[in-house]
Order: C-alpha cells, then structure tokens, then sequence
C-alpha cells in the first residue's frame, strides 16, 4: 500500500503503538529484579496492545484486501483472549501463563507472515520484513511454548526479543507509510 493511501492517523498510532511495544520488551530484558507475576502481566500487557492494533486496523483500514483484514481481525481477537485468559487467569502456573501467551505471539507471528504473502499491493522489501519478521516471532514463540522450563532468564530474552521485533515492525510500518 502506498504512502498517500496510508491514513495519517494510522502512522502515529502505529509509532506510538510501536514504541510502547519496545519499552515493554526492554524493561523485561533489563530489569533484572524482574519476578515471574510481573513478567506474565507485562508480556500479557504487550499483547494485549498488539492485539488491538491488530483487531482495529483488522476493522478500520478499508484499503486493505478482505483476506487481510479478516486475518487482522480474527488474530488481534485471539491475542486479546490469550493475554486476557493470562491476566485473569493469574492463579494458573507461570509455565501455563507463559504458554498462553506464546501460543498468542506465535498467531501474531503467523498473521504477519499471511499479511505479507497477500498483500501484494506492499513494496517487496516490506513483505519480505513482513515474512522475516513474522516468522522469527513465531520461531521465538514457539521455542518459549515447547521449552517453558528454559528458566526465566531464557524465557524473558526470548519473549522480549520478540516484543522488540514487534515493535520495531510497528514504528517501521508508521515511518514507512507501508501498511503491515
């Protein structure tokens, strides 16, 4: 999607969305006091950030192709349910928290790599960072939800690694002007 198609509201949000993105996955990596209820409840935080922008651009951008928005949408309100079912659902294990949300970051991953496959109306260094970016969410995802007892040093660098790739991709998307 060109620059002048892409809505100026959008890019700010996307920037701004971007950045808070960003200082959640810094703090996790440097804050080293960092305790395992503080840690679900930040990266559940993230998600749930990630999840609206994904649901309200899924709802909003009508530049976008049907498949696109519809993959937007329906992985932004499996983001929202994940982080949500994290937050509630604090009595849970941290290992079982943990796994929600990677199980959610891993959709997110996935609908990145979808968007960046169908949109061909991007430039193609924008769906290949789609792509790129998407898929090593996911493999960071998926590596955090198949060994939850890395530790939680592990854990935390993983998943915030994860968060900053997000939210680069995010403030990319808004300084860009590209659609992602």
């Amino acid at each position: 999607m060109a620059l002048e198609e892409y809505p100026p509201w959008t890019r700010g949000f996307d920037i701004v969305i971007g950045f808070v993105i960003i200082f959640v996955g810094a703090w996790i990596i440097l804050n080293t006091f960092i305790v395992e209820a503080t840690l679900v409840f930040l990266l559940a935080l993230g998600l749930l950030v990630i999840g609206f922008t994904k649901l309200s651009k899924g709802l909003l951008l009508k530049q976008l192709n049907t498949t696109t928005r519809t993959v937007k949408a329906v992985s932004g309100i499996g983001a929202i349910a994940l982080a949500l079912a994290a937050i509630l659902l604090s009595s849970l294990t941290v290992t079982v928290l943990i796994t929600l949300l990677t199980f959610g970051l891993m959709l997110v991953g996935i609908a990145r790599i979808i968007v960046g496959y169908m949109e061909t109306g991007l430039k193609s260094e924008m769906r290949i960072a789609n792509i790129v970016g998407g898929g090593l969410v996911f493999l960071f995802g998926f590596a955090a939800a198949i060994f939850p007892s890395l530790g939680l040093y592990t854990l935390k660098l993983l998943l915030a690694i994860t968060f900053l790739v997000l939210g680069s991709l995010r403030v990319a998307s808004g300084a860009s002007g590209e659609l992602r």
